[in-house]
């Protein structure tokens, strides 16, 4: 029985002895990564500190001052399209400050942009051109075709002398 039970402390010793090897391993190991992430610690320390001093860049001021295709869809969808209400919009953002989304859901935002966009109905709507007749209505020419009693006093001696006149340099037959 001596025997059976020095074998089992043989093989409790032998069992001990991987145990330890395993854990000086693992404590080995845990002592490389913990040297390692010390090492990448150290590393972006020192790249965070070069950095540091580098002036810094705004990302939206760098590229352009324009938006890309996802804000300009994000504007349509929000009825904003013509280029004036979108350099509206972008000068908004720059007296705020804020973001695309903040200042399209402002109070103020919505009723500026509001009435701008009422008077350019407004001013659409209204014909750019005249079609009205172009004569001025001091011309003989404008009153002489018009009745008598419908032309002004004091030009009604001028409109009875340019019809006078008119009758004179026609001929008496119809061709003529």
């Amino acid at each position: 029985m001596q025997n059976e039970d020095q074998v089992q402390d043989d093989s409790l010793e032998t069992e001990l002895e991987e145990v330890a090897d395993d854990t000086e391993e693992e404590t080995q190991e845990e002592e490389q990564g913990v040297e390692y992430w010390k090492a990448e610690a150290l590393k972006n320390k020192a790249i965070l500190d070069r950095n540091k001093n580098k002036p810094k860049k705004e990302a939206k001021k760098s590229q352009s001052d324009e938006f890309d295709y996802g804000e300009y869809a994000y504007l349509a969808q929000k009825g904003i399209e013509s280029d004036e209400d979108i350099a509206f919009v972008r000068n908004g953002m720059e007296e705020s400050g804020k973001n695309l989304r903040d200042v399209l859901n402002a109070n103020w935002f919505k009723a500026d942009l509001a009435e701008r966009q009422a008077l350019s109905k407004t001013d659409a709507a209204v014909p750019k051109g005249s079609r009205a007749n172009t004569a001025a209505t001091d011309d003989v020419a404008y009153w002489s075709a018009k009745p008598i009693e419908e032309v002004p006093a004091n030009m009604r001696l001028k409109v009875v002398n340019a019809k006078r006149a008119k009758e004179e340099n026609q001929g008496k037959f119809y061709n003529s």
